[in-house]
């Protein structure tokens, strides 16, 4: 769970995915490789090249997919965080991430 600004810093090997559960506030920075970012329920393709990063306010899951190996971070941005703390947003919005492992 993302409660402040640390970064969460994430290496995907190629085809990999990563799930948070609730992406609003949170930035996805790709540090190296190519990431395809989607959230549910909207229609936009999001493609985070090397240097690039993501933002949303929207209370979604996002599906982070790697597209090459890649490397990541995840933080929440200092809005977001504060807001969090404050306990301006309901419980259910604190972030939790899950990993979609995928046999060798």
């Amino acid at each position: 769970m993302m409660t402040d600004s640390s970064p969460l810093d994430l290496t995907l090997a190629h085809q990999a995915m990563f799930s948070v559960s609730d992406a609003a506030g949170v930035q996805i920075s790709c540090h190296e490789g190519s990431l395809w970012v989607t959230l549910d329920d909207d229609p936009r393709d999001i493609v985070v090249d090397a240097g690039g990063s993501f933002l949303t306010t929207e209370h979604r899951r996002a599906l982070i997919y790697a597209m090459k190996p890649s490397s990541l971070s995840l933080v929440m941005a200092a809005a977001a965080a504060q807001q969090r703390r404050a306990g301006r947003t309901p419980a259910a919005a604190e972030v939790k991430v899950t990993f979609a492992l995928q046999p060798a």
